[in-house]
This record gives structure tokens, sequence and C-alpha cells, in this order.
């Protein structure tokens, strides 16, 4: 083989080394990227749960409260429904 040919392959190999060097140099910038852009996910969706976390104790709250009125409001409900009833039957019995 000849240096000339010789000196060519070399040349060539190192231009492929130069190429892969900075293909290698480009993904792993890429890839630092894509950890950081995943850790800023993570970051937003451990804040949107502890948010939701906070709307549903909100919420539950709230729904306990409201459970206890309307469990008051269905027992007076009763009581009423009852006093209707007797004096209905009060006023049927005076002809009314």
């Amino acid at each position: 083989m000849s240096t000339d040919r010789t000196t060519e392959i070399l040349n060539y190999l190192s231009a492929i080394s130069r190429e892969i060097g900075a293909f290698r140099t480009e993904t792993h910038a890429r890839f630092i990227a894509i950890d950081q852009r995943f850790a800023a996910i993570d970051e937003r969706l451990d804040r949107l749960e502890t948010g939701m976390r906070g709307l549903n104790d909100k919420f539950d709250r709230r729904f306990d409260g409201l459970e206890s009125v309307l469990l008051d409001v269905r027992a007076r409900t009763g009581d009423l429904e009852e006093r209707v009833h007797a004096l209905d039957g009060k006023q049927r019995k005076h002809g009314l």
C-alpha cells in the first residue's frame, strides 16, 4: 500500500473520529437537557400533587360539613312531614 493511500485512510479515520466525538458531545448535551427537563417536570408534578392533596382535604372537610347539615335538614324535614300529617288528620277530623 502506498504512503499516500495510507495517509488518505488515516485522514479519513481521523475525520470519522472527530465526527463521532462531536456526535458524542452533542448527544451527551442533549441527554443532560432531557434530564433537566424531566427533573423540572417531576418538580411541577410534585407541586400539582401537593396542590391536589390540599384541594382534596379541603373538599373532604367541606363535604363532611355539608353532610352534617344535610342530615340535620333531613331530620327536620321528617319532623315537619309528621307535623303536616298530624295537622292534616286534625283538619279532616274536624271537616275542614
